[in-house]
């Protein structure tokens, strides 16, 4: 069985490839193998896939692990606080991204919404580093308290 922490750190995996398939659109457009208008439906059905699960991710950390972490752990009270600091500010970037992917149509110009998405894949580039390095001390933590690993998989698992 997959260990609840590891589930998490694969989330980011699985949102660095949403990204990457962004990207890789935008690039189609940009070495004039596709038009805009053939990859904008792909890169804003991308966007909106990514944007879902990151929300889904940021909640099942802030709803489950970090309440948790924090009754677990000492000493994590500023991580955590700095941890969702940074969902915050992610999120607020993300929808500046929507925002400029929205003002961009089948002629459109593509350049604020490549700088959005740079700036945005930055910060997250850099969010997710640092919690993947936040998640890899707390299962360390936990390595010795199996029912504790059981129950933080009890949090992560409800709707």
């Amino acid at each position: 069985m997959v260990h609840p922490l590891q589930e998490l750190a694969h989330d980011h995996r699985e949102l660095s490839g949403l990204l990457l398939a962004v990207r890789d659109a935008l690039a189609r457009i940009e070495r004039g193998q596709s038009k805009l208008d053939d990859e904008l439906h792909e890169i804003r059905d991308g966007i909106e896939v990514f944007r879902e699960a990151l929300l889904e991710h940021f909640a099942r950390e802030q709803e489950g692990l970090l309440p948790f972490v924090l009754t677990r752990l000492p000493n994590v009270d500023k991580r955590v606080d700095q941890l969702i600091t940074e969902h915050d500010h992610i999120a607020e970037v993300l929808t500046t991204l929507v925002k400029a992917l929205g003002g961009v149509d089948a002629g459109g110009e593509l350049t604020t919404f490549r700088a959005a998405l740079a700036r945005f894949e930055e910060l997250y580039a850099s969010h997710s580093k640092a919690e993947l390095a936040f998640l890899a001390e707390v299962a360390d933590a936990l390595t010795t308290d199996p029912a504790a690993t059981e129950q933080l998989r009890a949090l992560l698992d409800e709707p």
